[in-house]
């Protein structure tokens, strides 16, 4: 294992780059991979005879089970580090794509493919993204750009290759097959060297120790026990008010946004597209985004305007594509849409991690990620099936699209809450300023996140916060 690297605040380089490059392949093999499922959707539906809303799960759980997981991603890489973290996420996956092989019934997937793979995922996807906000500062929104474009590479990539497998070995070959590709993530996991930041500071908690004799030393196990808990999932970023106001918002984005992914090709197939043209639409899809994502990042760097504002862009535009989904009858008609939904969804996609570095700073980013994603796997769990059922009640998949926009452009309109929320200089945690909470405990933000050292900093310097 290399050294740890310290440094008194981000380098915005250096290796700071093969960890982006890193980035951009865990994206491409992990999210690029989770949308691209619903090439089996129709496959799975037809081998096991269940309604659209059933089969959704498969999908839906995938999602959830990976964004929701990775609150214990955070946890784990305070304890250790995001490279273990990352490589041992790449193996478990793989081991759930390869036990899909001997798939009987619908639950054995909801099981083998959306919780094993999906926790495998989890633990390679969001300690990848910490590691560019710890190596990055004043270019962080490009450097997310760029390593989240991966996704847009995945999503172009992997719908065609799916099919192809599909069609040339059955669902389960494929599954064999495609249980290789997540372990390329164990490469890109030794490629996350540690770094140490000035800013990474042990969390205490003072005045609520108990006091008191030895005969208080279980309560004082006890009070050791919670408090190493608490330190490593970092709880207290729920009391955060504009970091909580974010993840509502998240998952109103997201209920809306997961709907697409697991329908589209449905969809096309139901307006009368051949298959493989209607896998092609998630490739287009995704091409764009692979284009966009950088370009919004890179610009939300140099514009003049708020973060939050640009973020806000992205989503609306998110919201009034979903609602012109169900208008494009033909081929063309959902090509043009898939171009623009990738273009507003880079908007969206490009600075979430950049966004939850606001509201919480760069000591706590794997934990403010870890919650977020929470939020974001809880609307990955509901969304799709809610559009299956729409389409089991209705017979086409108008409605979810319609539902889909209005969820996104309600998660717009809530974002407004954080600058009445804030005052100066509170929309960011930073890592060493004491904060009373409403029991009137003092919190000092938490230890280094992503190093394989357990060494405290005790000379941090007071960080401003980050604003959009």
């Amino acid at each position: 294992m290399s050294k740890v690297r310290s440094a008194d605040r981000p380098p915005d380089g250096g290796w700071g780059w093969v960890v982006v490059a890193s980035t951009f392949f865990v994206n491409m093999l992990v999210i690029g991979n989770m949308k691209s499922f619903g090439v089996f959707f129709a496959e799975f539906r037809e081998v096991f005879q269940e309604s659209a809303g059933i089969t959704s799960f498969i999908s839906s759980i995938l999602g959830a089970v990976l964004l929701m997981c990775s609150v214990f991603a955070g946890a784990l890489s305070n304890l250790t580090s995001c490279r273990t973290v990352i490589i041992a996420g790449g193996v478990i996956s793989a081991v759930g794509l390869v036990v899909s092989f001997f798939a009987q019934t619908m639950i054995h997937l909801f099981f083998s493919v959306g919780v094993l793979t999906g926790f495998g995922l989890s633990l390679m996807f969001s300690p990848s993204l910490a590691m560019i906000g710890r190596y990055f500062d004043k270019r962080h929104a490009t450097a997310n750009g760029i390593g989240v474009c991966g996704t847009g590479i995945g999503i172009f990539a992997f719908p065609p290759l799916y099919q192809f497998l599909i069609d040339e070995f059955g669902w389960r070959g494929a599954l064999l097959i495609v249980a290789g590709i997540p372990l390329n993530g164990c490469v890109c996991g030794a490629l996350m060297r540690p770094i140490h930041l000035k800013e990474d500071r042990k969390e205490e908690k003072v005045d609520i120790e108990p006091q008191g004799s030895t005969d208080q030393e279980p309560k004082k196990r006890i009070f050791h026990f919670y408090e190493k808990v608490v330190e490593a999932f970092d709880v207290t970023l729920l009391k955060h008010r504009p970091f909580l106001v974010y993840c509502v918002s998240l998952f109103g984005t997201s209920l809306g946004n997961s709907m697409i992914f697991v329908h589209l090709v449905a969809h096309a197939q139901h307006v009368g597209v051949e298959k493989t043209p209607a896998a092609f639409l998630l490739s287009i899809l995704g091409i764009s985004e692979a284009v966009s994502r950088p370009l919004h990042g890179w610009l939300s760097d140099r514009v003049h305007i708020s973060k939050l504002y640009y973020y806000m862009i992205g989503n609306t535009g998110l919201a009034i594509l979903n609602i012109a989904i169900p208008f494009g009858r033909t081929y063309t008609g959902l090509v043009v849409c898939m171009v623009l939904y990738g273009f507003f969804s880079g908007t969206f996609n490009a600075l979430i991690a950049v966004m939850v570095k606001t509201y919480s700073s760069v000591s706590r980013i794997s934990s403010g990620l870890g919650w977020a994603l929470v939020f974001e796997g809880a609307a990955y769990l509901l969304g799709p099936p809610i559009a299956g059922w729409l389409y089991d009640a209705t017979g086409n998949y108008d409605m979810s699209f319609y539902a889909a926009g209005i969820f996104i452009f309600l998660s717009a309109v809530v974002l407004f809450v954080i600058p009445c929320s804030t005052t100066r200089g509170s929309s960011s945690l930073s890592s060493d300023t004491s904060e009373p909470n409403q029991d009137g405990i003092k919190i000092v933000a938490f230890r280094n996140l992503g190093t394989e050292t357990g060494r405290s900093d005790s000379s941090g310097q007071s960080n401003p916060g980050f604003q959009g």
